[in-house]
Parts: structure tokens; C-alpha cells; sequence
């Protein structure tokens, strides 16, 4: 605990001196006054400090939540306790927070209450990762508010920052609910996809095509063929986890908005009986996992997906995409999630996409940034606005004649907004699978 002057304390001692040059001007009788009045204000000071409320038994009492998804935002109660009867008015508090959770807001002035001081943590999780608040600051002044008191006070809380699991729970229920996405609901109809059911009896809103003219002979009854979706498709996530996929994206890293679209993929693909696997890469292949199937399965998913971390070296997808290829044997609907800067970065990565193309049904996932699609609709003002615009539009061509490169190599490239990117890529599957492009 340590004792320092406030600014109260400060600009009465720097008035003192201009008071007794003027004393000492137009009142000389009365100089002798100036110390004395000097010395009881530094003698308050002192009996203010004395009887200041004292930090013996301070407690700041805060409930973490375990873990938080990231991009979500949670509101965490906390209270300041003495132990001693003699209390401030009003404290101030700053919390040690670390860079994960450095940019979360709190109260930071309390006044006391009939139950005490409270106030609250609003964590705002940005990134992925442990976010710890080790100790926090109580600073608090006397009854005269000449003197401050600051205490330290360990807290060693800490929470996780996990992908954002309500969130892609939340998704998942609503996409299986809705009529017109090819979900589980849909799933177990029949009349869709390719793989032969069962038989029924034949009736005019069937197709006459799908008649068993030989099993309706037996019964003499026309009877005809009933399909449904295929499944026990092979779907591989693939994660690019370089330099430009820790870039942020409407406040969130690119990487994080993949983990939370492959997550929510995952989760619809494995309940509807398909297989998921995941690679990783940046400037060398680090992670490949196994085949996973089942809906126990998303539990697995979930760890290796979190393990994920973007770092600073560039990313080698020519020796990332041959890896894969040479590790997958069975065609399989392969979902990349990356990013590019022009033309030229992305050429290798065309020439690595198109061999990869000619065995496997190739997604591409391309970021839309809508900060550059802003510089370029945003009217100037300045000349340097009109410079940011010129630049912004030389990229968004760029971008587009690589993505149009794609296309016409086979490979399926899905633009969509950042907030809509993870259902986007749900429909996407759910629609190929739709069409037996699986």
C-alpha cells in the first residue's frame, strides 16, 4: 500500500508561495503566518493519510466465465470489499488485463452503495486465446482528499477465448429449421439425390421415369423408385494460416471467421452422416488430421480447430496444395480458406488450385472486404481520398480476374459478406450435395 499527494494537496502548496510574496508585499506583519498556515496544511496532510480508510483485507470479487467465444461480448459483475468499518466515498480501479482481453471497457470510478462498490467488466473477445487479469489497482483518497491510497491487489483470474460455440450452435438450429435449406429436415425426404430407398407404390405426382417396371410386374402394381441424399461424403477444411489470414476483418481475424464458418460446416455436415478432415498450412504443411465421422465427432473438431494460430510467415501454397493432393486419394469436396493480395501472389496459388481441381470438387472461400469496396464508393474529399479510391479499384479488379481464373478452372469461389460468410458456405455445401456434385 502506498500514500502519495493529490492534486488537491499540490495546488494548495504551489498557491502558498505567490500567497506569501503577496503577504510578504502588502501585509508584512502577518509574514510569520505564512509558515504556520504551510506547516497545518502539511500537518493535515499527514492526519489525513493516518486516518484514511486503510487496505487491510481489500478483496475485489469477480466470477469468470470459463470460456468466451470470440467476437461475443459478456458482461462480468465485480465488487471492491474492505475489511475494515472505515470506507471511501469513492475508489478507482484499473484492472491488469492482458493483450487478449486489453481492449474490454469497465468501470473504472465506483462510488459506494448501500451494498458496497460494484461495477462492471464488459469483455470484449477480439482474438483467440487465454485471456488473464492478474492483479488490479485501488486507489482511493482521504477524508480531506489531500492524500491518494493505492493498494494492489492480486486477482489471477483468467478466461478462455474459444470459437464462438453458442454462436455456431445458435446457426446450425436455425439452418436445420428452415424449410428451403437442405438440412436434416430436407435430408430425410425422398424424391432427392441418388441413393436408392425404397420402394412405394407409383401415383401421378411421381416422375414416370423412376417406374421398376420389373418389381411392378412382379406385384402387378406399378411400384416406383425412391432415392435420398447420398451420404458418407468426404469434405476437407483446409486452412491457410499465414501472415494475411491474421489480418482483421469487420474486428475479428480472418482465421477466426474461418474457424467459426468450418466449425458451423462441421457440424451440419456430421450430423447429416458426411466425413470431415482438416489441414493446415502456412509456409509448410503442420497439420493433418485423420477422418472424422459421427456426430460425437464435432468434439474432436472442435479441438483441432482451436489449436489453430495464425502466424507471420507467408504462405507456400504450392507445396501445401501438392501435399494435400498426395494425402487425399478419395475425390472429396475441399474447402480453402485463404486470402491474396494482386495477380501476382496468387499465381502459383491458380496453378496449384487447378491440378488440385482435376481430382476434387475445389470451394474457394474468398473474404469480401468491405473496406476496400467502402474506399472505392466513398466520395472524395481530399486528394488523397482520390488516390486511396484509384488504388482500391486496381485491387478489386485484380481480385476479380483471379477469381474469375478459378472459375473457369472448376473450381466453385464463394464470395459473400463477412457477417452472412458462414451460413453462405453451409448453403454452398448443402446445395452441391443437393445437386450430387459431391
Amino acid at each position: 500500500m502506498s500514500i502519495s499527494p493529490t492534486t488537491r494537496l499540490l495546488v494548495l502548496l504551489a498557491l502558498g508561495l505567490p500567497a506569501a510574496i503577496a503577504v510578504g508585499l502588502f501585509a508584512p506583519h502577518a509574514w510569520p503566518w505564512v509558515p504556520v498556515v504551510l506547516l497545518a496544511v502539511f500537518v493535515l496532510a499527514v492526519l489525513d493519510g493516518v486516518f484514511a480508510p486503510v487496505g487491510q483485507g481489500l478483496a475485489i470479487v469477480m466470477r469468470l466465465p470459463r470460456t468466451v467465444g470470440v467476437g461475443r461480448a459478456v458482461t462480468v459483475p465485480f465488487s471492491v470489499r474492505f475489511a475494515k468499518a472505515r470506507q471511501p466515498a469513492r475508489l478507482e480501479v484499473r484492472l491488469g488485463l492482458n493483450t487478449i482481453l486489453a481492449g474490454s471497457p469497465y468501470d473504472r470510478t465506483l462510488d459506494r452503495t448501500a451494498e458496497g462498490f460494484s461495477g462492471r467488466l464488459h469483455l470484449d473477445a477480439r482474438t483467440r486465446g487465454r485471456g488473464d487479469i492478474d492483479k488490479a489497482w485501488v486507489r482511493w483518497q482521504g477524508y480531506l482528499g489531500l492524500v491518494d491510497v493505492q493498494k494492489a491487489v492480486r486477482i489471477d483470474g483468467h478466461v478462455v477465448v474459444t470459437p464462438d460455440l453458442k454462436g455456431v450452435e445458435q446457426d446450425a438450429s436455425d439452418l436445420f429449421s428452415m424449410d428451403n435449406i437442405y438440412g436434416v429436415r430436407i435430408q430425410n425426404q425422398l424424391h432427392n439425390g441418388s441413393e436408392y430407398h425404397a420402394l412405394r407404390e407409383y401415383d401421378a405426382s411421381q416422375d414416370h421415369r423412376r417406374i421398376d417396371w420389373r418389381s411392378s410386374a412382379r406385384h402387378m402394381k406399378l411400384y416406383s423408385r425412391e432415392y435420398q441424399a447420398e451420404r458418407n461424403h468426404h469434405i476437407v477444411l483446409v486452412y491457410d494460416t499465414g501472415r494475411l489470414m491474421g489480418e482483421p476483418l469487420h474486428g475479428l481475424k480472418r482465421l477466426d471467421r474461418a474457424i467459426y464458418a468450418g466449425l458451423l460446416l462441421g457440424y451440419c455436415a456430421l450430423r447429416i452422416g458426411d466425413n470431415i478432415r482438416t489441414f493446415a498450412f502456412s509456409s509448410r504443411p503442420y497439420h493433418a488430421a485423420p477422418m472424422i465421422s459421427g456426430t460425437k465427432a464435432f468434439e474432436i473438431l472442435k479441438g483441432q480447430l482451436s489449436a489453430l494460430e495464425d502466424s507471420e510467415d507467408e504462405s507456400n501454397h504450392t507445396l501445401a496444395l501438392a501435399d494435400l493432393n498426395a494425402k487425399v486419394a478419395r475425390r472429396s469436396l475441399i474447402i480453402l480458406f485463404t486470402d491474396f493480395i494482386d495477380e501476382i501472389s496468387a499465381d502459383l496459388m491458380l496453378e496449384a488450385l487447378n491440378r488440385l481441381s482435376k481430382k476434387h470438387l475445389v470451394m474457394f472461400v474468398a473474404f469480401k472486404d468491405e473496406v476496400v469496396d467502402g474506399l472505392i464508393a466513398r466520395r472524395p474529399d481530399q486528394p488523397e481520398d482520390v488516390t486511396r479510391a484509384v488504388f482500391a479499384k486496381r485491387l478489386s479488379l485484380q481480385r476479380d480476374r483471379v477469381l474469375t481464373q478459378l472459375r473457369r478452372q472448376g473450381v466453385e469461389v464463394l464470395e459473400a459478406p463477412t457477417e452472412g460468410l458462414a451460413t453462405a458456405i453451409v448453403t454452398k455445401y448443402l446445395a452441391l450435395k443437393r445437386a450430387d456434385r459431391l
